[in-house]
């Protein structure tokens, strides 16, 4: 599923963090990911590292423009899901590629694009509803097993857990009902941010407010938190 580039490495240009991938391709591709803006610069195999930064620096204030619009929106509420545009899954871009049919499928990823089937005069709101309902299937897929392992692990039992869009958080765990709900946006983030979220729902049957306990059940359990939560700071709180 993931796409694994010649060479891929994080440069620093004018204190931000830019990944650089080189791979055997002819043209430059400069593009910024949600939620955050990150900045990723494909350029050819024989690109230095110098030459990459130069052409990042050639449109560095439009890139600054879009980052703030980017982490001001979030990435399924921004998308129309027009042919050409971009969107997330599992943290990596792909690019919508639409294909006419009299009998269309579900979509499929093939190498950096998704494929998206539709009847002719397809009205955008179906592609959306298509989309999401794919990307709501393919976290469904996902959390089945994530939550089996993780509620056994940690002894907890949740009754009931459901995948919603949510505009102001990542997730929530009523204690009291021990339902878990985690934000469908989730899906379009690295695996590891998905399951960190979980965790930290899961933590909250065992200690319902985010003092000493909760943090140390949480270094217990996935000592990588810490960071993962960094990757969030700017989004929506936990």
């Amino acid at each position: 599923m993931h796409r694994i580039s010649t060479e891929e490495k994080i440069i620093h240009i004018q204190g931000h963090p830019v990944k650089l991938q080189k791979k055997n391709m002819k043209s430059l591709r400069l593009r910024l990911i949600p939620p955050h803006g990150e900045i990723r610069v494909s350029v050819p195999s024989w690109y230095s590292d110098k030459e990459a930064a130069q052409f990042v620096l050639s449109r560095w204030e439009w890139i600054m423009k879009q980052k703030k619009t980017i982490k001001a929106v979030h990435p399924l509420t921004q998308q129309n899901y027009n042919n050409g545009d971009t969107i997330l899954f599992l943290g990596e871009p792909y690019t919508i590629t639409i294909i006419e049919t009299s009998r269309p499928g579900p979509p499929q990823i093939k190498g950096d694009q998704i494929i998206i089937e539709e009847k002719a005069n397809s009205l955008p709101h179906q592609r959306k509803q298509k989309i999401e309902s794919w990307y709501r299937t393919k976290m469904k897929d996902m959390m089945d097993s994530l939550i089996t392992y993780w509620a056994d692990k940690m002894g907890v039992e949740p009754q009931e857990w459901k995948i919603r869009k949510m505009n102001t958080r990542w997730g929530s765990c009523n204690t009291v009902s021990r339902r878990i709900w985690l934000n469908l946006e989730l899906i379009t983030m690295k695996p590891e941010i998905l399951e960190y979220v979980l965790v930290h729902e899961l933590a909250h049957l065992l200690e319902r407010g985010h003092n000493k306990q909760f943090k140390s059940l949480m270094d217990r359990f996935l000592p990588s938190w810490r960071s993962l939560n960094i990757e969030l700071r700017g989004g929506l709180p936990l």
